[in-house]
């Protein structure tokens, strides 16, 4: 009997996924447990598994396809047998003609031809929602497109190669930008992130969800860091000397900071979800990591419970992890705080945005070096780091905000208190 395997749900927020890559096509074997394809969703890639041990009988998707959670992605069964009607149900949510907008047609509407297919005018037309948004936003004529991908269905890189023609005319930049700004005024806002990858649409959904739903407000402080680097300078030595593989970072310390301030303003460590205010005595620390086509931001749990070794093992691990696409869905939720660190860019002051569902977000800049007079009447250089802390004003005031940045200063500049 044929079984249907759906997009999964990866994560509460996961409404729809796309389809990164198939493994097998139609008319392959496939064994219970099998990878049968790779689906992208918000920041996660996933390979979907086979339920049953058969023959891969239908797929209902092709690369860069977007199918909502619950669509049918493909039917496997015996050699022979024909898919129930049940099966087939809704299950191709991209094959529609284009500008008219009627429902999705079932597999079996498809134009039997294979390879390349040159659609004429009377044709229906297939063609990804990727590509067909990248048609509509260049005034591209889908009909004079040839398709490549399965059953003649137009792609991305068929689109990409019209852009890249050299009889295509390039639309003046004024002209273009009138369109964009008109399509920018007259965008509901469920078409946010429309057109990017997987990963940016997520990150686009996230702010606009953040910045809609908290009163944002940015404070900034610079705390003396002298103390702090000679006590990360004290630490591995004394690492060094023991042979210990542990790489100490200012990061770290600043983190080992965060969390004891965290925990003595436990107001900055809490959410208002669904007309409920929690304060958490766990410190779940979010660290916002920099991708080359994105952010992620992964999350050592139970920061509050480790040293300051560990916690530097911790935060490696977790960056690694995101860095190298090991993140799966555990590791980048349950955070109840994030520290973002650009002071590698250069960056001095900047307004983070809060990471749902999260009161607090922490910015940690790039050191600054400073000149002041010493009490001998003397000059002297001395160094600090800009901090920047947005909170949610609904939760807490300008006060209590204030006073966390106070708390931070104060265990940044007496770097012993992290040891106790």
């Amino acid at each position: 009997m044929s079984e249907t395997i759906v997009m999964p749900k990866l994560g509460m927020t996961m409404t729809e996924g796309t389809i990164t890559e198939w493994y097998k096509e139609i008319g392959d074997t496939v064994e219970k447990g099998e990878p049968v394809l790779m689906i992208s969703s918000e920041k996660l890639n996933q390979d979907v598994e086979a339920p049953n041990t058969g023959i891969l009988l239908e797929k209902f998707g092709d690369v860069e396809d977007e199918l909502k959670v619950g669509d049918a992605l493909a039917i496997i069964g015996e050699e022979g047998e024909k898919p129930s009607s049940a099966d087939k149900k809704d299950t191709n949510p991209v094959s529609v003609d284009v500008m008219n907008f009627e429902k999705p047609h079932s597999p079996s509407d498809i134009p039997a031809q294979q390879g390349v297919t040159k659609h004429q005018k009377s044709d229906r037309i297939f063609i990804t929602p990727l590509a067909r948004r990248m048609a509509v936003d260049n005034d591209i004529d889908i009909q004079s497109v040839t398709g490549s991908g399965g059953k003649g269905r137009i792609t991305k890189r068929d689109i990409d190669k019209v852009l890249a023609s050299s009889d295509r005319q390039t639309e003046p930049a004024h002209e273009l930008a009138a369109k964009q700004a008109a399509a920018t005024v007259s965008a509901p806002t469920a078409s946010v992130g429309e057109g990017l990858s997987p990963m940016r649409k997520a990150i686009a959904r996230n702010m606009r969800e953040s910045l809609a739903q908290t009163a944002q407000l940015t404070l900034h402080r610079k705390a003396g860091i002298d103390q702090l680097i000679e006590f990360q300078q004290t630490l591995r030595n004394e690492l060094n000397a023991n042979n210990s593989e542990v790489k100490l970072s200012l990061t770290v310390l600043l983190a080992r900071a965060a969390i004891l301030a965290l925990q003595e303003l436990k107001a900055m460590n809490s959410t208002y979800f669904d007309g409920q205010l929690v304060e958490f005595d766990e410190v779940h620390l979010g660290i916002a990591t920099s991708l080359d086509n994105g952010l992620l931001v992964p999350v050592i749990k139970n920061a509050h419970q480790k040293t300051i070794g560990t916690l530097a093992n911790a935060l490696k691990d977790v960056t690694e992890r995101a860095r190298i696409g090991e993140a799966d869905q555990a590791l980048l939720s349950g955070s109840t705080f994030t520290i973002t660190n650009l002071g590698a860019s250069g960056i001095e002051y900047f307004t983070p945005i809060l990471n749902p569902t999260e009161t607090g977000i922490l910015g940690i800049g790039a050191l600054q070096e400073e000149l002041i007079l010493s009490e001998d009447g003397t000059v002297k250089a001395i160094k600090k780091i800009p901090l920047s802390i947005t909170f949610d004003h609904q939760i807490i005031d300008g006060a209590k905000a204030a006073e966390f940045l106070s708390i931070l200063v104060k265990y940044i500049e007496t770097p012993y208190l992290l040891v106790l």
